[in-house]
């Protein structure tokens, strides 16, 4: 029996699930951005302003979606504010039209910041964990946090920046502890160079690619907290699926496909150029998970979330 991992039936969504605007420390506006963006050939941004929520629902339309959302930053003391190692995340909100969020203390704890991810997650919210690298951060840092839906595994911002923005490695990590996160790549974008044609440019790299049955608020939320996306910097996973124990995708052009697990069983189908569109794999009965990578000639790289042995077989 056929069993679609990334739904049969819907569209495919391109959304930035990390943006900054005026509002904050961002250079445009909530409008400017949606113009950018759609330009661009997405459709849903989440709006992520710094230790601020504000719902946006002037923007939404019949082909884009403004989801309401926050970043809250949590900083260790230090000597010097550069070298202050930081948890920032992102709480995304299934009411579009909230405004407030819960009360909370900013201290820079495990036990803490756990105990307001799981208290936002009662009330319906998903948890994104951003930028590892970028925040100076540990596996001890991240791995034992609760309540945490999503994890970046790129972000524009901070490659440009800093050359620190993928977060690959770290995500693995959280795989391999049976964290089941959702992979997502945005931009974390401020728009301080302020051209597109820029060097310095920290938009358009980094995205998600959420399937749901029609473009609407409640719909792609849904298919969020169901983990129906993936994350990428380039190529495409177009069809995704288990059939009689055995694992299949169909992508974009690409010159690597992977199929990775909780141990060493790899199946990887490599091409010294971008002519890869599809590959399967007979999924070992004792993996615990099994999860897809992508790569492309021009470096771009995709990545499924991690599938449980008993979505599988």
């Amino acid at each position: 029996m056929k069993k679609y991992l990334l739904p049969k039936s819907g569209t495919f969504f391109k959304a930035n699930l990390h943006c900054h605007t005026i509002c904050s420390d961002g250079k445009y506006t909530p409008e400017q951005i949606k113009q950018k963006y759609m330009a661009q050939g997405y459709a849903v941004v989440a709006f992520s302003d710094h230790n601020r929520i504000l719902p946006h629902p002037e923007l939404e339309s019949s082909d884009f979606v403004p989801l309401t959302a926050i970043e809250i930053d949590f900083n260790a003391p230090a000597e010097h504010w550069s070298h202050t190692s930081v948890y920032h995340l992102n709480y995304f909100s299934p009411d579009p039209d909230r405004d407030d969020f819960l009360p909370f203390e900013r201290v820079y704890d495990t036990d803490t910041i756990s105990d307001l991810n799981l208290r936002a997650q009662e009330q319906g919210f998903l948890v994104q964990y951003n930028h590892p690298r970028w925040s100076f951060q540990h596996a001890s840092d991240f791995l034992p946090l609760k309540g945490l839906w999503g994890f970046e595994v790129y972000n524009t911002g901070c490659q440009k920046e800093m050359f620190n923005g993928w977060g690959d490695y770290e995500f693995e990590l959280c795989c391999r502890a049976g964290m089941g996160l959702v992979p997502v790549a945005t931009d974390d974008n401020h728009n301080w160079a302020m051209d597109e044609q820029s060097p310095y440019n920290d938009s358009f790299g980094g995205f998600s690619m959420i399937k749901a049955e029609s473009l609407s608020y409640q719909n792609i939320f849904e298919a969020m907290k169901r983990g129906d996306l993936y994350a990428s910097t380039g190529p495409e996973i177009r069809e995704l699926w288990v059939e009689d124990g055995e694992m299949h995708v169909v992508t974009s052009g690409v010159c690597g496909i992977a199929f990775l697990t909780s141990g060493r069983e790899t199946a990887m189908k490599r091409a010294l150029d971008d002519s890869l569109t599809e590959h399967s794999f007979k999924v070992p009965e004792h993996v615990k998970f099994v999860r897809v990578e992508l790569a492309d000639t021009k470096g771009g790289r995709a990545f499924s979330r991690p599938y449980d042995i008993g979505e599988l077989l």
